[in-house]
């Protein structure tokens, strides 16, 4: 769910055409990246301590998973981890204290290339 200010490139429907396969640290690297961009891609949120609740490569990841698998492929499914981040300084508010955004590799580095609805 992108929320209130979040950056709109990132809600596109773009795949990510150019990503790497993942290393076997990939999705702690995927994690850490998503937590690196939050403040950017949540700007106008209390995004300080935010942390991850969940990282897992799309196809272990549930339904958010299997929306990338379905949006983008195979190939670009294997190649991203979705992360579930939460922001407790905005708590109690279901809809702004979480986020759920997909991550991959390129070749500059990791990159969240879209926040999952």
């Amino acid at each position: 769910m992108a929320a209130p200010g979040s950056a709109g490139r990132l809600s596109t429907g773009r795949c990510p055409t150019a990503a790497l396969g993942l290393p076997a640290d990939g999705v702690i690297g995927a994690a850490r990246r998503a937590l690196a961009e939050a403040a950017r891609d949540y700007r106008g949120l209390r995004t300080a301590g935010a942390e991850v609740m969940s990282a897992d490569r799309a196809g272990f990841a549930g339904p958010r998973g299997s929306e990338v698998v379905r949006q983008c492929g195979l190939e670009a499914g294997d190649r991203t981890v979705v992360v579930q981040l939460l922001f407790p300084r905005m708590l109690p508010s279901a809809s702004l204290s979480e986020a759920v955004v997909a991550v991959s590799r390129f070749a500059r580095g990791y990159r969240v290339w879209e926040i999952l609805h």
